[in-house]
This record gives structure tokens, sequence and C-alpha cells, in this order.
């Protein structure tokens, strides 16, 4: 019984050592410590192999491979800063060796904060006193080595080792990306998308801040309200998991909208969420003759007239098609126009009638492309008697370019050109092949050449 309770004693002992060790051996936050060999006289640094003091800092002297020195802190590391120098023994210009800085959650497993050689880490210049400063600590560390991990000429000093408390609050974000925003303008706002947002060990509430062109709510659909900041309130540190919607502002001009959400803990830590949008250009198809045109000839006869179509901001090509009863006696030079970039260059289309009988027929030409509103126009059709006078010979085709009546016909015929009220603008004899004839005005003109006329948009 009295070996039992012995046994107790010695357990109870132990354990009470231990606890002593790690809730009084670890240094609390902000540290500072800027003296020689610390022994085991600092609470939280322990060493192994230093040497004799240097006399100014950084006075901790690692003078063997192996040497190294310990912090144990508790509570999340916020910045850390040290002083650093290479003491070499031989000649050399740059430090030759390995000395390391590491961190670990345990005090077993470490990894390299920063490596200090004339390789492939920093290299040190001997003398020379640098002041480091580290501020991507992991939030889980809680030990810091310094270690001479492999020497081959001279001696490590380090001194005013300096870490402050970091930020213990946790901030959870689903994603940092938001893309696809977009509309066209002179609509919006934006199809909306969404990402959640927690946080626990928190002491501040949690804020959401749009950027100027965005919006945020934590209603969707018709509960989509806009609120700047959105704050989502602590409750014993935890914020639950929130679904957090944004969309891109309605209202707003052409062109791209990237910028970031921000999401902070109040006074504390922060994390952007970065929204990319555009808002397009509307669309339009541009048709210059802004009237219905209308084709007058002979029974059998055909005759053409020209349109010029553009168009801006186009998604796809953009397409003439002609519909109707009639459809059949009219025809088109182009039925599809190609955009390039988006726009479509001022393109003369000829329309062409050939009616087979007397009278009047009508169709619709329909100008269209994705996303724009369709341009129609009514294209009227008149056919007269046959006389047997009108010069079948050829078919009078006249376009307009430039501010340019052209057409193309032979050497020594009469060529009159009249505005939309009938005064005569030109006339002139013709020559061998295509007549190039500026025309000052604008609108609807007449060329006539003999018997045949035709009517031409300037």
């Amino acid at each position: 019984m009295r070996i039992n309770n012995l046994y107790k004693r010695i357990c109870l002992t132990t354990i009470l050592v231990l606890i002593s060790f790690f809730t009084f051996g670890q240094a609390t936050l902000p540290f500072a410590y800027d003296s020689g060999n610390p022994g085991t006289a600092i609470t939280g640094l322990t060493q192994s192999g230093l040497g004799n003091d240097y006399g100014t800092s950084p006075k901790m002297k690692f003078d063997t491979q192996g040497a190294n020195l310990i912090l144990n802190f508790s509570g999340v590391p916020g910045t850390l800063s040290f002083k650093i120098k290479w003491n070499q023994s031989t000649t050399l210009s740059r430090f030759p060796g390995d000395f390391t800085l590491q961190e670990s959650a345990d005090g077993t497993t470490y990894t390299t904060v920063r490596l200090y050689n004339a390789t492939n880490g920093t290299a040190l210049s001997n003398g020379s006193v640098v002041t480091e400063s580290v501020t991507t600590l992991l939030s889980a560390t809680r030990y810091l080595k310094w270690i001479y991990t492999s020497k081959s000429n001279g001696n490590i000093g380090i001194g005013a080792i300096s870490l402050t408390a970091g930020n213990s609050s946790i901030l959870n974000i689903s994603t940092n990306t938001l893309s696809g925003f977009g509309y066209v303008a002179g609509s919006g706002p934006s199809a909306e998308k969404s990402f959640t947002v927690s946080g626990s060990s928190l002491t501040n509430n949690i804020s959401i801040t749009p950027p100027s062109d965005y919006e945020v709510s934590i209603g969707s659909g018709a509960s989509f309200v806009a609120i700047n900041p959105i704050t989502l309130t602590q409750a014993g540190g935890i914020v639950n998991t929130t679904t957090i919607y944004s969309r891109l502002k309605s209202g707003l001009i052409s062109g791209t909208y990237n910028e970031n959400i921000t999401v902070a803990v109040i006074g504390g830590n922060s994390s952007p969420v970065a929204c990319t949008g555009t808002v397009t250009a509307n669309p339009s198809i541009v048709l210059t003759d802004v009237t219905d045109p209308t084709l007058n000839t002979v029974q059998g006869s055909p005759v053409s007239q020209t349109i010029n179509v553009s168009g801006v901001n186009l998604s796809m090509d953009l397409g003439l098609a002609i519909s109707g009863t009639d459809a059949s006696l009219f025809s088109l030079s182009n039925y599809t126009v190609t955009e390039t970039g988006g726009n479509v260059p001022n393109t003369l289309v000829t329309i062409t009638y050939t009616p087979n009988a007397v009278g009047t027929n009508t169709a619709y030409l329909t100008m269209s492309s994705t996303g724009a509103m369709p341009v129609i126009r009514t294209l009227n059709g008149i056919a007269s008697v046959n006389t047997g006078l009108d010069d079948l010979k050829t078919t009078l085709v006249v376009t307009s370019q430039n501010g340019n009546v052209l057409f193309n016909t032979s050497a020594g015929e009469t060529v009159e050109i009249y505005n939309s009220i009938g005064q005569q603008l030109v006339r002139k004899q013709t020559m061998e092949g295509v007549n190039t004839i500026p025309v000052a005005v604008r609108g609807v003109i007449l060329v006539k050449i003999g018997s045949k006329v035709a009517k031409v948009i300037m």
C-alpha cells in the first residue's frame, strides 16, 4: 500500500513539474530580449552550445555547428525582428555556411522560415549587422529556433529579439475570387454571386465592405437590399457561416470593373474578395437610309438601289433577310456582313427588284444581329407597262461612295442627276466604263441615263 502511495506521489509530482514547465516556461507576448547567453534565467528562452558573449548587440554567439537558441511562447505570433551578424575567421566576401531560423507548433517538427548562406539563401557580409523582420509566421507557431546548421567560417551573433502578439481571431471565407459579373449598358444590375463568411476566437465583429461599383447583401433575389458595410455580430467569439450576395451595380457605363470586397475583423485581420465584371456597350444596327426604299421599273426589267448599313458592339455577324408575299421579286447583294471586333463598317448593300408582271409589290427587309434591336424596312416595287421604248440592253446600277455617284455605262450618253424635289444637279456626257460624279447634296437623288432611272442615297 505504501509503495502504491509513493508511486502516486511521484506521478503527481512529475505531472506538477511538467505543468509548471509548460505553464511558466513559455514567454508571454510581446517579448523582447537584447543581451547575451540567457542560460536558464529568461523565461521562454533555452540555448545549447552558445559561446562567450560579444560586447555589443547582437551579443549571443553561435560559434559551433549545432549551437541553437529556442524561444517558446504562448499566443499567436505577430511580427518577429532580430539582429544578425557574421564575424568571419578567414577572409571571404560572403558567408559560406548555413544558419537557419525555424518555426514549430509543437517544438518537435520544425520548418525553415529563413536560411542564411551564400548560394540559395540570404547572404551575409562580414561584420555587418542586419536587422531582420518576419511577418509571415504561422498562427499555430509556438517555437522559434535559431541554429547554426552548417559551420565553415566564422561565428554568428544574434540579438535584439522582438516578437509582437498577433491577432488570434480566425476569419474564414469560402472563396477569394468572384468572376463573371456583367450586363449590357443601359440595364443592370448584374446577376448575383455569393460567398460565405464565418469566424471564431473573435473579440470584434466582422465587416463586409463593397467597392464603389459593387453591392453586397445578406438577402438574395427580391430580398437583395444593398448594405454598406454589412456587419456580422460575434457572439461568444463566434460568427456562424453567413452567405453574402454580391452584384455589379446598375447604370454603369461600358467598361471593365475589377474591384475588391473587403472582409475584415474590425480592428484585426482582413481578406479581399476579388470581383471581376464587364459592362458591354449596347449593340446597335445603323441604316443610313431611314426611308422605305421604293424601286420603279417596267415589267421584266430589273432595277436596283443601294443602302448603307453598319453596326457597333455586335457579338454576331449582321444578317439580312427579305420576307413577305412578294419576297421572291427582291434580292440582295449581301445577306451577311461580317463583324470584326464587334463592329460592322459602313457597307453598301444593293437591293434589286425584278417584277414579272405590272403592278405594285411589297416585301420586308430585316437586318439583325444577336442582342441588337433589329432594323426593318418595307421594300416597295412599282412595275409599269413595257412600251417597247425602254432600253433593255443593260440594267442601270448606281451606287454612292464618299460623296460620289458611281455607275458603269458606255461613252457619249447623257447623264442627268436630280435631287428629291426634281431640281437638276448635274447634266453631262458619260465616258466608257465606270463614271464617278461628285454630288454635294445628301439624301435621296435620282440618276437618269437615257430612259433608265435609278435612285440612290447619298
